[in-house]
This record gives structure tokens, sequence and C-alpha cells, in this order.
């Protein structure tokens, strides 16, 4: 991702920079995505290349620094604090695809079957999508609050989705054959329930939205 200038971000105003940081943490976060898909294919280079660039990327620091500089001077559609609580939740997906990053980072898994990759490759298909869909909502925020709700509807309709698929994973893991109590075992669980701990960041995420949209918003 291209470093961002300085000048450039002081002509933003706080609705252009939330979608900017929006942007990027969803970007750093498919990056995050794409590294899991990497490993499920056992590409184990690109998968470190993919899962480091997450945690050693923080271009998303000016944009943050910024906002937070310029959040008090302006005037908004809606409350200041409701507006600082929208980007610290943002900034929670860094913190979570970070640390997920790091968990992964400490050892190379290799797949049980075909079958367990293809549950994974679902599970992250969806978590892309309620990922992009998170970006939408909060890209229109600013203009349409509305939209913003119906968004946040589709994510939480697919993240139940995602629920039945981590159930699948996990009966399936618990259901081998072989004595599976290893470190491939406990990471292959920590892998799924940590899929799901960033798909229910984003639900909450969209809750919130939807709690905004209810506050400031008086539908038809």
């Amino acid at each position: 991702m291209k470093e961002i200038d300085d000048e450039e971000l002081k002509k933003l105003n706080i609705d252009e920079l939330t979608k900017l940081f929006m942007s990027t943490i969803n970007a750093q976060n498919l990056r995050l995505i794409k590294g899991i898909e990497y490993l499920v294919e056992e590409d184990f280079s690109n998968f470190a290349k993919s899962l480091s660039y997450v945690i050693d990327t923080h271009t998303e620091v000016k944009i943050k620094k910024k906002f937070e500089s310029k959040i008090f001077k302006s005037k908004l559609m809606f409350s200041k604090a409701d507006r600082l609580k929208l980007f610290n939740k943002i900034n929670d997906i860094k913190n979570i695809g970070e640390y997920f990053a790091h968990k992964m980072l400490l050892y190379k898994v290799i797949f049980p079957d075909e079958s367990f990759k293809s549950h994974i490759t679902s599970i992250l298909k969806s978590l892309t999508k309620i990922s992009n869909l998170l970006a939408a909502a909060v890209k229109s925020i600013g203009t349409d609050l509305s939209k913003s709700h119906d968004i946040s509807e589709e994510i939480k309709d697919e993240r139940r989705r995602m629920r039945k698929e981590e159930w699948d994973l996990l009966n399936r893991l618990y259901n081998y054959e072989m004595d599976y109590l290893s470190r491939t075992f406990i990471y292959l669980k920590e892998l799924v329930e940590d899929i799901m701990m960033l798909a229910d960041h984003i639900k909450n995420f969209a809750e919130y939205i939807q709690f905004l949209a209810t506050k400031y918003l008086i539908f038809e």
C-alpha cells in the first residue's frame, strides 16, 4: 500500500478520513484472509509474506492521528463520542488481525484432508464478504444511514451462516479417527475460532452501525 501524504490528509474532512481509514484497514484484513488461503494451499512462502505484511504495515497510523486532531474542531451529523467509538471499532479490526497473524505464524500446519480445506475456504469466502460489506456500510454512514443499516443486516445474516460452518468444522475436527490431540489439532481449532472472533467483531460493529441509524435517522 502506498505511503499516505500528510498534505493530502490535511485536506480531508472527518467523514473522508473515516472512509480512508476503513479502506486501509479493510485492505489489510483482506490480505490476512488471503494469507490463510495460502496456508490452505500449503503455499507457506506467500502465507508468511501476507501475514507479516499485516503485522508490519502501519499506514493507518497517520490517518488515525489526523482524525484525532480534527474531530473536536469539526461539526458532525452525529456526536463526537459516537464518531470516536466508530473509529475505534475500525481500529479494533487491525488489532484483531495483527494478533491473529502472530498466532498463525507460530506453526506451519498441514490440513487433515481436502474436505476440511474446502470448509475452511468456504468460511473464508464469507469472512471476505462481510469484511467488504462492513467497509461499504461505514462509507455510507456520512451520507446514507438507511443504506448502512440495511448492509449491516446483511452482515448479520452472513455471520449466522458462518456459525453453522464453524460447528461443522469443529465437529469434523473432533471426530477424526486418528489421535489428533496435538499441535495440529490445537492450531486448527484456534484457527476456526479466531476466524469467528473476527467475524463476531464485524457483526457487533454492524449492530453498532444499526444503533447509530436508529439513534440519528427517523425511519418511515
